[in-house]
């Protein structure tokens, strides 16, 4: 295992034990099966690999993840982010130059690590548009000036 797959699994296991994921997807056409024996030890009860995203894939993945040997497009990113799953770890390389797209799409990059050619997306729901204080009715036009000034 060389240093470029060391950081991508140790970043990986680290969201997996995070998020607490039931379900897994990773789209892929490396071979995994070191992930597989380790991801036994976690909470994972169902993991899906595949080379391609699967349209007819009807499953609710915790977690979809997708490695740097699969080049998607706008297209297919929007599919998993509507369709598929709520967490998204998207791995790439530097030279695919995925900066603007990802964050045009809502992604986060998690890191880049230029000596491995590798960089890191991610996007989650949840945490993606948080509800924020001041724009609610509440605070809105300051409700405590209202019949004290006049503009």
């Amino acid at each position: 295992m060389n240093t470029k797959e060391k950081t991508r699994n140790a970043f990986l296991f680290n969201i997996i034990e995070d998020e607490e994921c039931i379900n897994l997807s990773l789209i892929t056409k490396q071979d995994v099966s070191k992930i597989a024996k380790r991801l036994e030890k976690t909470k994972i009860k169902n993991l899906v690999i595949e080379p391609i995203i699967s349209p007819t894939n009807t499953s609710d993945d915790n977690l979809f993840v997708v490695f740097e040997d699969i080049m998607l497009s706008e297209d297919e990113i929007g599919m998993i982010k509507n369709l598929l799953s709520q967490k998204i770890v998207i791995f790439g390389s530097l030279e695919a130059n995925n900066d603007m797209k990802m964050t045009k799409l809502g992604f986060q990059q998690e890191f880049k690590d230029a000596n491995n050619n590798l960089e890191c997306f991610s996007y989650n729901l949840k945490t993606y548009n948080n509800k924020r204080s001041w724009n609610n009715p509440e605070g809105w036009a300051n409700p405590e000036n209202f019949d004290k000034f006049r503009w």
